[in-house]
């Protein structure tokens, strides 16, 4: 009773351990997701704000050095421009605000008037001679229109009814003058009517001299009564100016900036800054939004791994795959992009999609090249149609090339990329209402064709090294560990036939059950020619390889048998990594038993002893804890166990229901019966708490089992030779 509570309560602070130490390796996982994903921000805040070196020698309104041309297409904000066009609205005549005095006229007039008056009054003033007359005018005290001798003498010489003539139109043309230009008088306007508009509408009344006069007097008093306010004159050319729109400048791929010997003007100057050919400031505010655009894009990207890639990306050395992959395309992406169009139509951007998709599946590629995709686009003016170009391209390659489980894939997935990049390219052509010549689409289908070959080969060459450093077997490198020519399966088949042919049908069962539930069928069936290479120690100590020999167990304590049964595990180990094998095959041959009790030899042990400690006849493990480790440790059961009891006539098909003679053993069971009891078992015994199958798995694990076991133990048709006739 004590041992059996004190055996729960080591299982019970054993399971919250486990879940501890899985809760803290979960918590690791995630910091270290976080902080590469904060170095993926870091490479791309680097990719968008990195430019190439400032030409040297360039400096502002000095001669230029060399010839320098637009490595690509950009467009930018010119300051320059901007405040030219700002300042030449702000110069325009339109934007002088004026204000007009009308004291000013009325007072000229009565001044004009006043004078006229006293001017009648001497020549009516009959006690005067015209020498009085002359002498009295030229004394007149008026500050407007000094009358010189020769303009008295004028004056005294019309006559009455000439003189009222005289005076009357100088008032009213004054009067006119002030109408006709909205009592609003400048030194400019005043020059015109005084030059212009008074003798002409004089002359239309009056002879030559009166018209003389006439213009003297009335144009002398016109006097300036509009005046600039300064106060509204600034708001009106501040409107003026926050009305102009910032000029944007479109400069060209190629397009010629500056030839040698000319001086660097301000406007060459800031294509220089846009092209990163000369730096005069930093701009800090463009600095901080990158940076806050690179975070939102590894952001995102990290919070989609950790939320749909945690099972694809256990490890770190996926992580950092992952990640160093989309970064080191990024920064390649930034180097190339000043070169020209051409080679960004040729950078094979599609590799990291079709690697993606091989190693690991197709949403975390369509993730990646959508990130990439950005970034290309953000890198200059005129990249967003080949960022979508590229983008297309690598998808199209990563939804062909599968797995990568041939050669013959990554040759389709090429050809993929070159027909949707050049079919896209030949679009964006189209969405442009210009149809391309010949030479161009020619040139489309070479671009597209290298691309297409360099994705594929770059791949092709990669897929294997990728997959070692990120801790993933590939489709090809398990065909070629399948090779029977492989020295691990060449000792097993030379030295322990029986295992190896053991292991093949052990492969078949793995295989159809991880069919049936979409895991790995390729790895599991190259794992299970290797599970059991530890038998090759002590190859006779194992009844698949004993055939007509003793039994050596007969002479061995059960203790010494279970121990020696035990270690074909832990020497399966040591000789898959001392082969080099990958960690997932390793992984399967290490928890293929899992801990279970090796039952026979502890059986043997009760039957001799009174007091047996089970753990010294349990398999060392650990336990499966992937979907890929269960099957294999059920399909080495179940193979194991309906062999023998096949060999034992203790099982019979469902589909005969007796033996070939007709009669069934009262202990029979079914091959559905089997294997059912053997996956229960492994249940109930906990080796399959660790590993993510589930119920709705198991059952149809099972039933793949009974299918193909049913495939190679079904009922035969009696050959016995008879008699020809």
């Amino acid at each position: 009773m004590i041992s059996r509570w004190l055996h729960r309560l080591g299982v019970r602070a054993q399971n919250q351990s486990g879940e501890q130490s899985a809760r803290h390796l979960e918590r690791s996982w995630r910091g270290r997701l976080a902080i590469i994903s904060l170095g993926l921000a870091v490479i791309i805040w680097v990719t968008l704000t990195w430019q190439t070196a400032s030409a040297p020698g360039l400096q502002p309104g000095r001669p230029s050095p060399r010839d320098i041309q637009a490595d690509r297409t950009v467009s930018y904000v010119s300051e320059w421009r901007t405040e030219q066009e700002r300042a030449r609205a702000e110069s325009s005549a339109d934007t002088v605000v004026y204000r007009r005095d009308l004291t000013i006229p009325i007072q000229q007039r009565a001044e004009l008037k006043d004078l006229l008056q006293t001017i009648t009054q001497i020549r009516d003033d009959p006690t005067l001679t015209k020498a009085q007359e002359r002498e009295r005018l030229t004394s007149l005290p008026n500050s407007t229109l000094i009358i010189s001798p020769e303009l008295a003498s004028a004056i005294a010489r019309e006559s009455d009814e000439s003189w009222a003539t005289i005076s009357r139109l100088s008032l009213a043309l004054y009067d006119r003058a002030l109408s006709d230009n909205s009592y609003m008088l400048n030194d400019q306007k005043i020059a015109e009517l005084r030059s212009f508009s008074l003798p002409y509408w004089a002359s239309l009344e009056a002879n030559a001299a009166q018209t003389d006069l006439i213009v003297l007097f009335s144009g002398s008093f016109l006097k300036t009564n509009q005046f600039i306010d300064e106060e509204a004159t600034q708001r009106r050319k501040q409107e003026v100016r926050d009305a102009v729109r910032p000029v944007t400048v479109r400069i060209l791929e190629g397009e010629s900036i500056v030839r040698q010997g000319d001086v660097v003007t301000p406007d060459v100057q800031e294509k220089l800054e846009a092209l990163g050919a000369l730096r005069t400031k930093t701009n800090w505010l463009a600095l901080g939004g990158k940076a806050l655009l690179a975070l939102l894009l590894a952001g995102t990207f990290g919070i989609y791994i950790a939320v749909a890639q945690r099972e694809t990306l256990p490890s770190i050395r996926a992580l950092l795959l992952v990640f160093g992959l989309v970064a080191l395309a990024a920064f390649a992406a930034r180097l190339v992009v000043p070169f020209g169009v051409t080679w960004i139509h040729v950078f094979p951007l599609a590799l990291i999609g079709m690697l993606l998709a091989a190693l690991f599946n197709i949403g975390l590629s369509i993730m990646a090249m959508g990130l990439l995709g950005m970034v290309i686009a953000l890198l200059g003016d005129g990249q967003l149609s080949t960022a979508i170009v590229l983008l297309l391209g690598g998808i199209s390659g990563a939804f062909l090339i599968g797995r990568g489980e041939r050669s013959l894939s990554f040759l389709i997935g090429g050809a993929a990329v070159f027909l949707v990049t050049s079919a896209t390219q030949l679009a964006f052509y189209l969405i442009g209402f210009e149809a391309p010549a010949l030479e161009q689409v020619l040139a489309i289908l070479l671009l597209g064709g290298i691309n297409g070959a360099l994705s594929a080969i770059l791949a092709l060459g990669l897929y294997n090294l990728a997959g070692q450093l990120a801790g993933v077997v590939t489709p090809l490198r398990l065909m070629e560990l399948a090779h029977p020519a492989q020295p691990l399966l060449r000792r097993l088949i030379r030295e322990a036939p029986g295992t190896y042919y053991h292991s093949v049908a052990v492969g078949n069962l793995a295989e159809s059950a991880a069919e049936a539930i979409g895991a790995d069928a390729l790895l599991l069936r190259v794992a299970s020619y290797y599970h059991d290479i530890g038998k090759t120690v002590r190859p006779f100590f194992f009844t698949d390889n004993q055939s007509d020999r003793e039994n050596v167990h007969d002479e061995l304590d059960p203790h010494t048998s279970a121990q020696i049964i035990a270690d074909h595990v832990r020497e399966g180990r040591k000789m898959a990594i001392a082969a080099g094998l990958p960690s997932q095959i390793v992984d399967i041959i290490n928890t293929h038993h899992g801990t279970s009790v090796i039952k026979y030899f502890y059986q043997r042990a009760l039957q001799q002893h009174d007091s047996v400690n089970v753990d010294e006849y349990r398999y060392p493990g650990p336990r499966p804890r992937t979907r890929e480790q269960a099957i294999m440790m059920l399909a080495d059961s179940v193979e194991a166990t309906v062999r023998s009891k096949m060999q034992a006539g203790a099982v019979v098909s469902a589909r005969e229901g007796n033996n070939e003679n007709g009669r069934v053993r009262s202990d029979s069971q079914t091959l559905e019966e089997l294997v059912t009891a053997i996956i229960d078992e492994r249940v109930r015994s906990g080796q399959l708490d660790e590993c993510p199958l589930t119920l709705n798995d198991l059952a149809r694990i099972r039933q793949a089992f009974v299918n193909t076991l049913q495939g190679i133990y079904h009922p035969r048709v009696d050959y016995t030779p008879g008699k020809v006739v």
